[in-house]
């Protein structure tokens, strides 16, 4: 099981690349095409909000999950068995992922963020 875990940590860590990079440019176009203040030039719109929380979410979680990977990896021991902070710390980061995933629901399915990808600009 540790070392499925392993795995599958890798795996995780080696398909959030991709995310981020595609959710990059969603954010840039977004921010291009829309702005983000209101008209005041002062308040955030609600969308770019859930934009930060949403990646700055995600970055904590890539980055402790860089970490434990990093450690697991550099174990004395073949097993790369996870030391017993690091399934707490990992429960924990599940949750936050569960919110972060709500949180890109919302960029989908209120703002219409990502779906609009592959259209041609003319139509």
């Amino acid at each position: 099981m540790p070392r499925i875990g392993y795995y599958a940590l890798s795996a995780g860590l080696l398909t959030s690349l991709p995310a981020v990079v595609t959710g990059i440019a969603n954010a840039a176009q977004m921010v291009k095409t829309q702005g983000m203040y209101e008209a005041d030039g002062k308040t955030l719109k609600p969308k770019m909000k859930v934009i930060i929380a949403h990646a700055l979410s995600n970055d904590v979680i890539i980055g402790l999950s860089a970490y434990i990977w990093y450690l697991r990896n550099q174990s004395m021991s073949l097993t790369y068995a996870p030391q017993s902070w690091m399934v707490g710390v990992e429960a924990i980061m599940g949750l936050a992922l569960l919110y972060s995933a709500n949180l890109g629901g919302t960029l989908v399915y209120n703002y219409g963020m990502g779906l609009r990808m592959g259209k041609n600009k003319s139509s």
